[in-house]
C-alpha cells in the first residue's frame, strides 16, 4: 500500500470514530463552556446574595421584635402584678397597629393568655401548642420562626420572659409576632433583578464567546481541512492565516511541515523504486546464476529457493518447498542431510563442505557452504546454502591428473632408464659370464645372491611406479587424525627405538574430521616418519605437531637430521629424485599424490645440519 493511500485510510478512520463517538465543534464548545460558566457563576451569585440578605433582613426583624417585646414587658410588669387583664388587652390591642407586627400575646405568671390582640375569647386560657409551651417556659429572650402553615403567612415569634426590677421572679411572658412576607417579599425582587441581570448578562456573554470562538476557530478550521487534504495525499496547498498570534505561527509551521513532507514523500517514492528495481534485479540474479541458493530459517523452514537450486538437488521446478521443514525435503540423502543439521545446530559462515549424493549409477558431488544473516540484535536469523554442482569439476580435475601423469611418463622414461640400467647390466653381465664361469667356485653363489637382488629391485620399482601412474580408487569417509596417528606411531616404534629416535606426539584432543581415505593417509604418515628416520643415522627426535585454522588442518613432521639445502627443497617431490644412495626417489613423490588427491597440500622446509619439516594441509570438516 503506498503511503498516500495509508493516508486516505487513516483519515476515513479517524472520521468514523468522530461519527460514533459523536463529534462537537470546538467553537460549540466554547460556548457551551463559557455559557456554563457564566451560569454557574449567576446561580452562585443569587444563592449567596439570597442568603445574605435573608440573614440581614432577619436580623433586623429579630431586633426590632426584641425590643417591641422588651418595652411592652416593661410596660406590662405593673399591670402583670395586679392582675390587670384590661389594661394588658387594651395594650396588646393598641401594639398590633404597626403594620409589621401580625399579633401580641401576653401570658401571666401561671402561663394563662392575659391578652391577646384580637382574640379576646382565647383570655384566661392556656395555648398548648408548642411555640406557646417553648415561649411560656423560656426564662431569656426566645425566638423562633415556626414552620409555616397552608394559605398563612411567615411569622417570627419573639418571647420576653417579665422579671420585677431586682427580682428573679418571673411574673409573665411577652410574645410578639412579627410578619416575614416583607422580608420574602424583598428577597423575591433581588432574585428576580438577579435573574434578569444575568439572563442579560449570559446573553451578552454567549455573544461574545461566540465571537471570540469564531475569531479562534475559524483559522482552525482552515487548518483542519488542510490536515484533511494533506491525509488524503493533497500536499501541493497553500495556507494563508493572519491572526498575530499562535494560530499564525501553528499555521506557518504546518504549511512548512507539509512541504518537508512533500520533500519526504517524494524521497520516499524514489527510494522505493530504486528498492523495487533493485529486487527485481536480485530476483533475475537469482534466477539466473548457476549457484544454487538455498535459505532456511533457524528453525529449518525454507524461506526462498532459486531453480538452480531445485536443478541440483533433484527437485521437481513445479514442487513448492517453500515454508516446508529443509530436513523433510533431504531425508533420503543422508550427507546433505547430516550437513543441514550441523549448520542449524551450529550456524557458522565458513561451514564448506564436499557432499557426494548418490543419483542412481552415478555421483553426484556438491560443494555446499552457508552464509549466516544476522538480525539487528547480530543473532543468526537465517541461514545461506551455497550449492555448486562440481561433479563435471572433479571428473575434469581427475583428467587432468591422469593427463598430467601421462605427460610425467616422459620424465619417468628417464629416470626409469637410469634405474632399470644398473639391475640390468648386473644381471646381463652375469648371464654373459655363465656358460664361461658355472664351473668356478664361487659363481654361482653369488649369482644366486645378486640376480634375485636385482630383480627384486626392479619389482618394487615397477609396482610404485604403478601406483604413482594409476588412476585413484579412494574410499573417502569422515576421518579422526588423532588415532590414525597413533596407529602410524605403533607401527614404527620399536623400529625407532633401534636407531635410538624420540618420537613425540604434540596433537591436540579435539581436532576436525577430514574427509579422507584413512589407510593411504597412513602410508603417507608412515612415509614421512621413516624418511625422517632414515635422515637421522646416529639418532635424533621426530616431533608430530597439530593445529586447526580457517577451516584447514596443519600436520608438522619435524626431525632434527641432517636436512638439505633450499634448492633441493623445491625438487624434493620430483619422481626418481632422492638424496639416499639407496632409494628410487618415488617415495616423496606418492606422497604428494596421496595429499594431491585429498584436495590438500604439502611443503618441505629444511636447512642444511638443522634438520627438516614437511608440512601437510588438509580441508577440515567443521562439526
Amino acid at each position: 500500500m503506498s503511503l498516500a493511500k495509508r493516508q486516505r485510510a487513516l483519515s476515513r478512520g479517524k472520521e468514523k470514530n468522530l461519527k460514533k463517538f459523536g463529534f462537537v465543534s470546538l467553537r460549540y464548545r466554547f460556548i457551551l463552556i463559557t455559557s456554563l460558566m457564566l451560569l454557574l457563576l449567576l446561580t452562585t451569585l443569587a444563592l449567596v446574595l439570597g442568603i445574605v440578605q435573608t440573614r440581614t433582613i432577619r436580623s433586623r426583624i429579630e431586633r426590632q421584635g426584641l425590643a417591641i417585646a422588651k418595652n411592652l414587658a416593661a410596660i406590662s410588669v405593673d399591670h402583670l402584678i395586679t392582675y390587670n387583664y384590661v389594661a394588658l388587652e387594651k395594650l396588646v390591642n393598641q401594639a398590633v397597629n404597626n403594620p409589621e407586627i401580625f399579633y401580641v400575646i401576653i401570658h401571666d405568671k401561671e402561663g394563662r393568655v392575659a391578652g391577646y390582640s384580637g382574640r379576646p375569647d382565647l383570655q384566661n386560657t392556656v395555648l398548648t401548642d408548642e411555640v406557646s409551651l417553648k415561649a411560656i417556659e423560656a426564662k431569656q429572650p426566645f425566638v423562633t420562626v415556626p414552620t409555616a402553615e397552608s394559605g398563612h403567612n411567615p411569622v417570627m415569634d419573639v418571647a420576653v420572659p417579665v422579671y420585677l426590677s431586682g427580682s428573679q421572679d418571673q411574673w409573665g411572658t411577652v410574645r410578639v409576632s412579627l410578619s416575614l412576607e416583607l422580608m420574602h417579599q424583598q428577597i423575591r425582587q433581588t432574585l428576580w433583578s438577579i435573574l434578569i441581570l444575568g439572563s442579560l448578562a449570559l446573553a451578552i456573554g454567549t455573544l461574545i464567546a461566540n465571537w471570540v470562538a469564531q475569531r479562534v476557530t475559524r483559522p482552525l478550521e482552515t487548518l483542519v481541512n488542510a490536515t484533511i487534504e494533506a491525509a488524503q495525499g493533497n500536499f501541493k496547498q497553500s495556507i494563508s492565516i493572519h491572526t498575530r498570534d499562535e494560530i499564525e505561527i501553528l499555521a506557518t509551521n504546518f504549511s512548512f511541515m507539509i512541504q518537508e513532507i512533500l520533500a519526504q514523500k517524494q524521497q520516499l517514492e524514489n527510494q522505493v523504486k530504486e528498492i523495487q528495481q533493485l529486487q527485481q534485479y536480485a530476483e533475475k540474479i537469482l534466477a539466473t546464476m548457476g549457484d544454487g541458493l538455498l535459505a532456511v530459517d533457524v528453525e529449518g523452514i525454507v524461506t526462498a529457493i532459486n531453480p538452480a537450486a531445485h536443478t541440483i538437488l533433484g527437485l521437481p521446478k513445479s514442487k513448492i518447498v517453500t515454508g516446508c521443514h529443509v530436513l523433510a525435503l533431504f531425508s533420503q540423502e543422508i550427507p546433505f542431510a547430516d550437513y543441514i543439521r550441523q549448520s542449524l545446530e551450529k550456524p557458522s559462515t565458513r561451514n564448506q563442505q564436499e557432499i557426494h549424493l548418490q543419483r542412481g549409477d552415478k555421483t553426484q558431488v556438491l560443494l555446499a557452504g552457508t552464509g549466516i544473516l544476522e538480525s539487528d540484535q547480530k543473532k543468526p536469523r537465517q541461514i545461506i546454502f551455497n550449492l555448486n554442482d562440481i561433479t563435471v569439476l572433479k571428473k575434469l580435475e581427475a583428467q587432468i591428473r591422469q593427463t598430467q601423469r601421462l605427460a610425467d611418463l616422459g620424465t619417468l622414461a628417464a629416470g626409469m632408464a637410469h634405474e632399470i640400467r644398473n639391475p640390468l647390466s648386473a644381471i646381463k653381465t652375469y648371464v654373459a659370464l655363465l656358460p664361461k664361469k658355472i664351473e668356478k667356485p664361487g659363481f654361482l653363489e653369488k649369482f644366486q645372491r645378486t640376480v634375485p637382488r636385482e630383480i627384486n629391485r626392479l619389482n618394487t620399482l615397477i609396482e610404485e611406479l604403478l601406483e604413482l601412474s594409476r588412476p585413484p580408487k579412494y574410499n573417502f569417509k569422515q576421518t579422526d587424525i588423532r588415532p590414525l596417528l597413533g596407529q602410524s606411531i605403533e607401527l614404527l616404534e620399536a623400529n625407532f627405538m633401534e636407531r635410538g629416535i624420540d618420537c613425540r606426539w604434540e596433537v591436540p584432543n579435539e581436532l576436525p574430521r577430514v574427509m579422507a581415505d584413512s589407510d593411504q593417509l597412513k602410508k603417507v604418515f608412515i612415509n614421512l616418519m621413516q624418511n625422517g628416520a632414515q635422515a637421522m643415522p646416529d639418532g635424533g627426535r621426530i616431533t608430530i605437531g597439530a593445529s586447526w585454522k580457517d577451516r584447514w588442518l596443519t600436520l608438522d613432521f619435524r626431525d632434527t637430521g641432517l636436512g638439505f639445502s633450499p634448492d633441493l627443497a623445491q625438487n624434493i617431490f620430483t619422481p626418481f629424485f632422492t638424496t639416499k644412495a639407496k632409494g628410487t626417489g618415488l617415495g616423496l613423490a606418492i606422497t604428494h599424490k596421496v595429499i594431491s588427491e585429498h584436495g590438500g597440500q604439502i611443503e618441505a622446509k629444511s636447512q642444511e645440519g638443522r634438520g627438516s619439516c614437511f608440512s601437510i594441509r588438509l580441508p577440515g570438516i567443521q562439526d
